[in-house]
């Protein structure tokens, strides 16, 4: 679903009716993709990360996922994050350490489906784990001042969360078992 917000429309609005739809289809096994675009200094980055007490989009997912997971008693699952970014056309991990950071590489796998080589993704159990993770992209991310702003995003920001899940009761070697979606959240400076 496309859709313009105006000024006066709050993150909560935005947040039920855009990515809800695509969190419960994530939640199915289906991939998602939520989008910030528009003008610089348009509140793309607050909208998506928010703030201590207004969350966004991201960790209003995030906790959104956890919730939801506990209606599934039936299944077992395995949630993992990366975070990356995509900074004049370098793409960089987000979640290393920066002494630690290089360039990543776009590759595909034998199936031609493209993965960016040497990714972190990280397990996480809490939504605590995972907004961790988003503060420690969120450091790494190169931001400057700009006339519109004070401190304004200069690149593609990529968080995905992984979910995978698998009926309880199943055997693990069982074909069709696992369920594994992708949940994309870009922010476009």
């Amino acid at each position: 679903m496309n859709r313009v917000f105006l000024n006066n429309e709050s993150t909560e609005i935005v947040y039920e009716e855009i990515a809800v739809p695509i969190i419960d289809s994530a939640m199915q096994g289906y991939n998602g993709t939520i989008f910030a675009y528009g003008q610089t200094a348009s509140g793309k980055t607050y909208t998506m990360i928010g703030s201590k007490d207004d969350l966004g989009i991201i960790p209003r997912a995030i906790h959104d996922i956890f919730n939801k997971v506990k209606k599934f008693p039936d299944r077992e699952f395995l949630l993992r994050v990366s975070y990356m970014e995509i900074y004049n056309e370098t793409i960089t991990d987000l979640l290393c350490d920066t002494q630690k950071m290089k360039s990543l590489i776009i590759r595909e796998d034998f199936s031609r489906n493209p993965y960016v080589g040497d990714l972190t993704e990280e397990v996480v159990y809490t939504p605590e784990m995972a907004l961790k993770w988003i503060t420690k992209g969120e450091k790494n991310r190169h931001y400057r001042v700009t006339k519109m702003n004070q401190r304004s995003s200069r690149s593609h920001a990529i968080f995905r969360m992984i979910l995978e899940s698998r009926e309880k009761d199943e055997p693990s070697n069982c074909e069709g078992s696992v369920k594994m979606s992708h949940l994309v959240s870009v922010d476009e400076p």
